[in-house]
């Protein structure tokens, strides 16, 4: 282990120490309430009597489960306390159920499940905020309730009264770990979703379903944290998206497992999330034509994930058995990370811990959803890692890397480009040639030449640059394709670039010197760009002997 990655998990571990700590002195030092909101509730979960059919249950405490048919009426009925103020409110739960409200006989309010017509909407568990008539203190509350889902038919959810911040407050409270939990698993698959389009050399999908796994997994938490109704009284929303993103929470992990660990098996998974779509486009059919309602049909959704994790599980042991696929080992033990609490969650139910329904596997998806990004990201680590190695060859494949200049293959590609342009632009070819360098190489050593090299293309950059592009084409040859310049301002140029490339001399006891050949490009005179170099390649030729021959010209 480096030290770097020792240092990191130092760090990592004091933190979760310090964050253990203080959560563990919250909940163990003695404090009051000191929030905002104050929990000032009249609890009205005891001594109800209950009726159904002709039984009648006295002294029955909320919440109860009855466990009645469906489509069977029952009431629930005590005397109010004396109430803190004639504002009071009522907060009861119908879990998809029709429900009326009497005080002393008189009806205050109700809900019952609309009919549009030949489209049917689903049940759903709403909370209900009831005004309290003024008086009511001392008096008879009764709740009428009946359910089409034998599920819920018999259900008496608890019943509170008081302000109507603080039983809204009470609610957030309650479901306060799986909101947070969602927001983030949000955040979690946002990041994802944004990381994907920044990853260019990944050729696959997988950050993107990991992203869309984790967005709709905090829908779903989200639709069971009981809150929904703070951001929409929309009876489909509320009733139905629960149900409706489990089968896509089940597509997107397959796709992610079949772009991940099981690319062997990409058919197999590829049908798993078509059964799932097709489960969910029946699923919402079933349920607006009335046939079978969203927790019915539900069964076959179950069903068809246990049957997806199974497999995907097999899959992943012969991965890991068989081609010793560190990858599947991985998802393999991650799994086990869910099912523990998962367990643990089914506990807490059978202990009658109702309020922790959803949240431990919750945190065990979370865990679950952590462990694979760790993964996922050191592909996506290595990906990205490759991304800039591949950019570097491919830029240095286009490079000189004594000059920092286009080597010949940029040249060709850049001659290439302009061929291909036809945009009938004037341009100038300047080919460049070292005078002498064989001989500096041999008197003086290479490392004089390569400096030679560099103090011509030094000065080739400073004067040509910023009137096109220059290029090393190997040994002592160099090119320059130059716009814009007329012959005085390019005499001025190569007059100057000479003189810099003179001042060699002052500091070696050798003379550098090149010699230069140059032509201007004209469609009407060139048949085609082979041409056109060898013509100007000739004047280079030309003006190389005429320097040899202490004949120079100030511009080739």
């Amino acid at each position: 282990m480096n030290k770097a990655r020792r240092n990191r998990r130092i760090i990592f571990f004091f933190l979760m120490t310090f964050l253990v700590g203080i959560i563990y002195l919250a909940l163990t030092l003695p404090s009051e309430d000191y929030g905002l909101v104050k929990r000032n509730l009249i609890d009205l979960n005891e001594g109800w009597r209950v009726e159904y059919e002709d039984i009648t249950l006295q002294d029955v405490s909320f919440p109860r489960e009855l466990h009645l048919k469906e489509n069977t009426r029952y009431t629930a009925a005590r005397t109010l306390p004396t109430l803190p103020s004639d504002s009071a409110m009522l907060r009861v739960r119908s879990s998809m159920q029709d429900i009326i409200v009497y005080i002393d006989g008189v009806e205050i309010f109700r809900d019952l499940k609309g009919n549009s017509g030949w489209l049917t909407a689903p049940d759903a568990s709403l909370w209900h905020f009831l005004s309290l008539p003024e008086g009511s203190s001392g008096k008879e509350i009764t709740l009428e309730m009946v359910s089409p889902t034998r599920a819920f038919s018999g259900t008496l959810n608890e019943v509170y009264a008081g302000e109507g911040i603080d039983l809204l407050s009470q609610v957030i409270r309650a479901n306060a770990m799986k909101i947070i939990l969602s927001i983030l698993f949000l955040i979690l698959g946002i990041f994802m979703l944004i990381l994907s389009s920044f990853v260019n050399n990944l050729e696959d999908n997988r950050l993107i379903y990991l992203g869309g796994f984790a967005v709709l997994f905090s829908v779903w938490l989200f639709g069971e944290s009981k809150v929904l109704q703070l951001f929409t009284g929309n009876r489909f929303i509320i009733g139905g998206i629960s149900y409706m993103v489990i089968p896509l929470i089940a597509i997107s992990y397959v796709l992610f497992l079949k772009e991940s660990v099981l690319q062997k098996y990409k058919s197999v998974m590829v049908g798993l999330a078509i059964l799932f779509f097709v489960n969910l486009v029946g699923n919402v059919l079933l349920q607006v034509f009335g046939i079978l309602n969203f927790i019915s049909s539900m069964a076959l959704t179950v069903v068809l994930v246990s049957l997806m994790i199974v497999s995907s599980m097999v899959l992943m042991a012969i991965e890991w058995r068989m081609d010793g696929n560190l990858q599947a080992r991985t998802m393999i033990l991650s799994s086990f990370i869910p099912a523990v609490f998962l367990l643990a969650e089914v506990s807490t139910f059978l202990l009658g811990r109702y309020e922790m329904t959803g949240s431990l596997t919750g945190i065990g998806i979370l865990l679950f959803f952590l462990q694979i990004s760790y993964f996922t990201f050191r592909s996506v680590d290595k990906a990205i890692q490759s991304e800039r190695e591949s950019e570097f060859l491919k830029k240095m494949a286009y490079v000189d890397i004594l000059t920092g200049m286009g080597n010949r293959a940029a040249f060709e590609k850049y001659v290439d480009g302009l061929r291909k342009k036809h945009s009938g632009k004037q341009f100038r070819l300047a080919m460049m040639d070292i005078n002498n360098l064989k001989y500096i190489n041999d008197h003086f050593g290479h490392k004089e030449g390569d400096a030679a090299i560099r103090k011509c293309a030094k000065a080739m950059k400073k004067y040509l640059l910023p009137y096109g592009d220059c290029f090393r084409l190997g040994g002592d040859e160099f090119a320059a394709i130059l716009y814009d310049l007329d012959e005085e301002t390019y005499a001025h140029l190569i007059r100057c670039m000479r003189e810099e490339i003179h001042g060699v001399e002052n500091n070696h006891p050798y003379r550098v010197d090149i010699a230069v050949g140059s032509n201007v490009y004209q469609e009407d005179r060139f048949t085609d760009f082979g041409t056109f170099i060898h013509e100007t390649d000739l004047r280079m030729y030309e003006n190389k002997r005429k320097v040899k021959e202490n004949q120079l010209e100030v511009m080739g």
